[in-house]
């Protein structure tokens, strides 16, 4: 009797053991299906994504190219292309696309030209900082960090600064691929840059600023002595079509007439922006566009913001 109780219950131990392996097995084949499903909707999803962007983004080069037709070289903030394109539903979510005149921001790499600095330049950016309520000695830093040699300016800093720094690092000496490296700037703390980001880019050297477009702290940049008020209301009314116009408000201000290099009533740079939204998971994609000569080209593409 014992031995026939043992081998019953070593008989229920191993059925028990068989139906606990069967259910282990069964389900890691589910969760294997469930994984590979999972696999190829977000790829599928991914693909559907990157092809809606590269649509926005052939929509954005199309846009300007009109605009150039229509204005010729005049940017305003109510042109066509500043109209973007509004929340519309596309199969498994919704896509949105706007874009941003680059024009408006102070080019950070115009501080150097030539290999080194220009005064013009380096002035328009202590004018912004100080608009912004910012120490203006960053723009000596930011200078030193952008020009070739290692002589620091009274206020910047060379590689013996950045070189003590965790992690050590040392001076760019070129021009910046994004307006974010400015972070690595000596004094550009989180909320340096939370203030500045709003209004400086980082295109190729050589580009005017807007002012059809500009912000009121970058027009404070281009206009000595022009206060926040009056910059706030030039910004919101600007629709000059030639750089005469712009000089004219400022003369009638009392305010001296500011050097016109560098200073324009269009735009050679803009974004194209992609907000993608499928089966609930968002996706971003921006493209940075070079209009010049009547010519366009893509110079730069990321997923997220440029």
């Amino acid at each position: 009797m014992t031995r026939s109780r043992h081998a019953r219950g070593v008989a229920l131990l191993s059925a028990l053991l068989v139906v606990a392996l069967a259910t282990v097995l069964v389900a890691g084949i589910l969760d294997d299906g469930n994984s590979g499903l999972a696999r190829t909707r977000n790829l599928a999803r991914s693909e559907q994504a990157d092809a809606l962007a590269a649509g926005l983004e052939e929509w954005a080069l199309q846009v300007l190219l009109r605009d150039l037709a229509n204005d010729g070289r005049r940017d305003f903030r109510d042109d066509s292309w500043a109209a973007g394109v509004p929340p519309t539903e596309v199969p498994g979510g919704r896509l949105v696309g706007r874009m941003t005149d680059l024009g408006g921001r102070y080019n950070l790499n115009n501080l150097v030209k030539d290999g080194a600095r220009d005064p013009v330049q380096l002035e328009r950016y202590a004018r912004l900082l100080r608009a912004l309520k910012l120490d203006p000695a960053l723009a000596e830093s930011t200078l030193d960090y952008l020009d070739p040699d290692g002589e620091r300016e009274p206020n910047g800093a060379e590689d013996p600064h950045y070189l003590v720094q965790d992690p050590p690092r040392r001076a760019a000496n070129r021009t910046m691929a994004h307006a974010s490296e400015l972070k690595l700037v000596r004094g550009v703390t989180r909320d340096v840059w939370a203030a500045l980001a709003p209004h400086v880019v980082a295109v190729p050297a050589g580009t005017a600023i807007n002012v059809n477009t500009a912000t009121a702290p970058v027009l404070m940049a281009i206009v000595d002595g022009l206060s926040d008020g009056a910059a706030r209301r030039i910004a919101e009314g600007a629709h000059y079509s030639d750089l005469a116009g712009f000089q004219s408000e400022i003369e009638q201000l009392g305010l001296a007439p500011f050097p016109p290099l560098g200073v324009d009533v269009a735009s050679d740079y803009f974004i194209a922006r992609a907000d993608i939204a499928l089966d609930g998971i968002p996706i971003g994609y921006s493209s940075v566009i070079e209009r010049r000569d009547g010519r366009l080209r893509v110079i730069g593409r990321a997923r997220g913001t440029l």
